[in-house]
């Protein structure tokens, strides 16, 4: 069972009848437990112009802070890739030297 979800309103409606409320201009939503999960939105839906430039706005400053940090480019994954691979040489170290302890201290508990 679906429900067309307008403002307000909710209605619930067969499968046969989605394409017809979403013309209508409902959201097509699944009932999951207590809450609405829309499935599908109305196409009659728009965006604002002014919205629709705030976001170009938004969009045009954070793609110009990505590439003045430097993050994405190939030398920077480089660089996040050798942070990496340091760090998984590290931790090979940190779990023999575990492994090591754990060892010489059953040994000693052995020997008592």
């Amino acid at each position: 069972m679906l429900i067309a979800v307008k403002g307000n309103t909710q209605l619930k409606i067969d499968d046969a009848d989605r394409d017809t409320y979403l013309k209508l201009g409902y959201d097509i939503a699944e009932q999951s437990g207590n809450t609405l999960e829309v499935v599908e939105n109305s196409s009659s839906k728009k965006v604002s112009w002014k919205e629709y430039e705030a976001l170009l706005r938004e969009n045009e400053e954070l793609r110009n802070q990505v590439a003045e940090s430097g993050s994405g480019t190939s030398q920077a994954m480089k660089g996040l890739q050798t942070q990496l691979d340091d760090a998984n040489k590290e931790i090979k170290t940190l779990k023999k030297q575990l492994s090591d302890a754990e060892a010489a201290k059953k040994s000693a508990a052995d020997d008592k």
